[in-house]
């Protein structure tokens, strides 16, 4: 059994995280507004283009399994990042079914723009603290789906269905 008192701190560093990143944020934003600026979020575009800067050429198979969208929501981002000239789409010329996505300039430029859209507070961790972080919030918020399940079982599917929407365009 967890010991209670490492509980309580982790409980109390939780809520100083959400106290300290919501400060943060207004800080950001009201940063943003007064240079008149928008501040947009990390979309799943953002995504397929940062994968591309660190592995150009990539088919668009191999993006969605990196980027663990469905090869519909990839298909959707990719045609829309062509559309804004950001990436091309070419046949392989070793395997013809498969379609190459590749930056463009324009498109290189957007990548380095997207990077600098992730919180500094994550730059901070290694690759190995990212994943036991992710894994950690993952098994936080499936705790979290048990209680909504339990409180309202009509509700949890619908809400799950609503972040995922929400979250398929951000960080997921």
């Amino acid at each position: 059994m967890p010991n209670l008192v490492k509980q309580k701190n982790a409980a109390g560093k939780l809520i100083e995280f959400n106290m300290v990143k919501h400060t943060v944020d207004e800080l950001s934003h009201r940063t943003h507004a007064a240079k008149g600026e928008h501040q947009s979020l990390f979309q799943g575009q953002g995504k397929i283009l940062l994968a591309l800067s660190q592995n150009d050429g990539l088919s668009q198979k191999e993006l969605a399994t990196r980027l663990d969208l469905t090869a519909q929501s990839t298909a959707e981002f990719v045609n829309k990042l062509v559309k804004k000239h950001l990436v091309t789409k070419e046949k392989s010329t070793t395997d013809r079914r498969k379609t190459i996505i590749r930056l463009t300039d324009a498109g290189r430029k957007s990548a380095t723009k997207e990077a600098a859209k992730v919180p500094e507070f994550l730059k901070g961790l290694t690759d190995t603290e990212l994943d036991q972080l992710t894994k950690i919030l993952t098994k936080m918020n499936d705790s979290l789906y048990d209680e909504i399940n339990t409180a309202n079982p009509s509700l949890v599917n619908k809400f799950r269905d609503s972040v995922t929407d929400r979250l398929r365009d951000w960080f997921l």
